[in-house]
Parts: C-alpha cells; structure tokens; sequence
C-alpha cells in the first residue's frame, strides 16, 4: 500500500555513517515479500560526533536525512545527541546538501508532559535561527505548543504527529 517509508536509524548498533545505511537499506529491500515494492528512505543516527564530511558522503549516496535524539530521549537513543551545539558542523552541511534533519523533539530535564515545550524553547527555536533553509521535521508531536510553533515556523519546518500519542495526559 505505501511506495516510500523513511527508515529511522535508532538500531542496535544505531546506523551512524554511510556504509551502515547501504547495509541497512539491502537487508530491508531483501526482507520485502515477493512481489512487493518499497522505497527505503534511509538515514542516519545523529550523534556529538557526526562530521560533514559524512554528511556529504550520505548525501552522495542518497541518504535523505538524519535523525536527532536527544541522549537518553527514547528507544536506543543512548548515543543520541547530549548538545546541539556539537553538530553544528554537521548541520550546516546538511543544509547544504539540502538534507532533512528529523527530530525527536523532547529534553529529559524536564516534567514528562513538558519535555516538547521546554525543547521548543531551548533548543528549536535556536536551531531554527542558527540554520535558516535546513528542512526540520519534528517528528510525532504531541501537545499544542508544537502545533502552534510549527504552525508560525519558516516553510522548511515541518511536523508528524502519531494521533495516540495525543491521548496521554495527566488525567
């Protein structure tokens, strides 16, 4: 039924560079049933330490996009991102290479109700400001801050929302 699927990279071990994703990519086309069709748009696991030169190397060989997790966020995000900061390089060739950054959009500092909020402020918005044009998805929103922010945001921020994830609150 679906032509395209984006492949998140949080595996263990997360798919970190490039050879990983051609490997990752292969095992998904080989697991398809007989007959059945399916784009896998790859990615890769943004850490502290991804460089450009990685970047331009995925870019080259039709990876889409990275996927941000905050450290400690979710499901094997252990080597997620502990600062924004540290993947400005990576980044900025991404934009370059008008790559998309997908992102799991929480803190873990905070109330668990407030964990998307509080990353709109600390770490979207500067991202936002820092990386005019870099296409962003917040992936799988869930409150109304993120609807709101995403609403009044650049064109090139996006978001998904998973519907479930709209039924949790503290009643």
């Amino acid at each position: 039924r679906f032509g395209r699927a984006l492949i998140m990279p949080n595996t263990k071990p997360p798919v970190t560079t490039t050879e990983q994703a051609l490997e990752y990519r292969q095992h998904v086309l080989k697991s398809l049933p007989a007959g059945a069709t399916l784009e896998p748009l790859m990615t890769l696991y943004l850490t502290d330490k991804t460089s450009a030169e990685e970047i331009r190397k995925a870019a080259a060989a039709g990876i889409v996009g990275c996927k941000y997790y905050p450290a400690g966020a979710t499901t094997n995000s252990d080597f997620g991102v502990t600062d924004v900061k540290n993947c400005y390089p990576a980044l900025e060739e991404m934009r370059n290479q008008n790559m998309m950054l997908c992102i799991h959009s929480e803190v873990t500092h905070a109330d668990i109700f407030e964990r998307e909020p509080v990353f709109i402020e600390e770490i979207m918005k500067p991202l936002v400001a820092d990386f005019p044009g870099l296409k962003i998805t917040m992936e799988h929103i869930s409150t109304r801050e993120a609807v709101d922010y995403v609403t009044a945001a650049p064109d090139h921020v996006k978001a998904s929302i998973t519907c479930h994830h709209l039924l949790y609150n503290r009643n």
